[in-house]
């Protein structure tokens, strides 16, 4: 569910700020008249022990002081500003219905495993070179003894970092685009397209966004001046003057079994077979947003986005978000998803109607999980 307003924002805090220095600098000039009043009698004295040159280098000593004073003391109250850090929690449901076939399953209203789904069955196509090497790798490591959160390290954090990819991407159309002028988070900001081999090869060379997406046509759109680094675990949107959004992936994976909530939410309409397996795996992520020259006006427009693209990864990615959104939204879609029962129905036959809409969308989202989706393309929308 979508929020109008990112709550990472400390725009108004600034703002407020900003009028706070302007009352403090007048204070300060009016306290300063009273000293300078009561302090004549001293500089009297200072006048009469030091002879008229010392007395002009000693004023303008003075005031080269005060102003690296009043620098210093704007730069460390107000040229630099953090935000909130974000904290992450993306959960995929990796099934195996037989021993030669695996998915992501799509068994729930959370979003992630939907376009994750679609991304690995494309990177792992069936009767692929790649499903092959895939499935016997996992033999191999069955066979050794490890945990399969450990086997699938790798390929869910690459998972990972492209739903979060599909997301800033979504973001920066919804922010920048022709979309901007019509939504709630557009930003006065000029923008720049990169192509995969634009980005950080780490970034470019997601085996899944290569799969799931056309290379020639993926474009993502940026503010001008941001410069994006890959560096380990991290991902860094760095502005040449207002700050950058740091995302940190940890490298440690969850593991829930059928008696954690994540498992019990991703699976819920889910028929396993005696043979199936079911895994569910989950990596934690952080994200923040550092401002700098946070004193100036002209910082707002990149904090806003920057900020805004806080709230879009927590939205679209956080499992903890999704289950505090979810009674809102199963409340808000009742109508759309059940329709209608023509007046005069009977009770009977209205509770007929209405089960028989519930067991076609439940038989839909569970024939879903297992089939190889259509070719659709689209990026990551929540």
């Amino acid at each position: 569910m979508r929020r109008r307003k990112d709550p990472y924002s400390c725009i108004e805090a600034i703002r407020h700020s900003r009028k706070e220095v302007l009352s403090l600098v007048l204070v300060t000039v009016l306290l300063g008249f009273l000293l300078g009043v009561l302090s004549d009698s001293l500089a009297a004295v200072l006048r009469e022990s030091l002879s008229a040159p010392w007395w002009g280098g000693a004023i303008a000593l003075a005031g080269v002081l005060v102003v690296l004073l009043a620098a210093v003391a704007a730069w460390f109250l107000y040229w630099r500003a953090e935000s909130q850090r974000v904290a992450i929690d993306l959960w995929l449901p990796y099934h195996f219905p037989s021993s030669r076939q695996v998915a992501v399953v799509d068994a729930s209203s959370y979003q992630p495993p939907r376009h994750a789904r679609r991304a690995f069955a494309r990177r792992y196509r069936r009767r692929s070179p790649a499903l092959s090497d895939f499935l016997e790798s996992l033999a191999e490591s069955r066979a050794q003894g490890e945990l399969f959160h450990h086997f699938i390290a790798a390929d869910h954090l690459a998972l990972a970092r492209c739903l979060a990819l599909y997301v800033l991407h979504r973001y920066g159309d919804e922010s920048l685009g022709p979309e901007a002028p019509y939504g709630w988070w557009g930003v006065e900001l000029g923008s720049e397209r990169l192509s995969m081999d634009d980005l950080p090869p780490s970034v470019g060379d997601n085996p899944f966004l290569r799969a799931d997406q056309r290379a020639e046509e993926w474009r993502l759109l940026l503010p001008e001046g941001i410069t994006f680094r890959a560096d380990g675990l991290s991902w860094t949107l760095r502005h040449r003057c207002y700050g950058q959004v740091t995302v940190r992936w940890f490298p440690e994976l969850l593991a829930a079994g059928p008696e954690r909530r994540p498992y019990r939410a991703l699976t819920t309409r889910m028929r396993l077979s005696p043979s199936s397996e079911l895994y569910v795996v989950g990596v934690r992520v952080e994200a923040r947003v550092t401002l700098r020259r946070a004193l100036l006006p002209s910082s707002e427009p990149f904090h806003g986005w920057a900020t805004g693209l806080l709230a879009r990864l927590e939205e679209a990615l956080d499992f903890e978000y999704y289950l505090a959104t979810k009674p809102d939204r199963v409340i808000r879609d009742l109508e759309w998803k059940l329709g209608w029962v023509p007046e005069g129905t009977s009770l009977v036959e209205m509770l007929q109607v209405i089960q028989g809409r519930l067991e076609g969308l439940e038989a839909g989202l569970a024939g879903a999980a297992v089939e190889e989706p259509e070719d659709e393309g689209d990026p990551f929308v929540v």
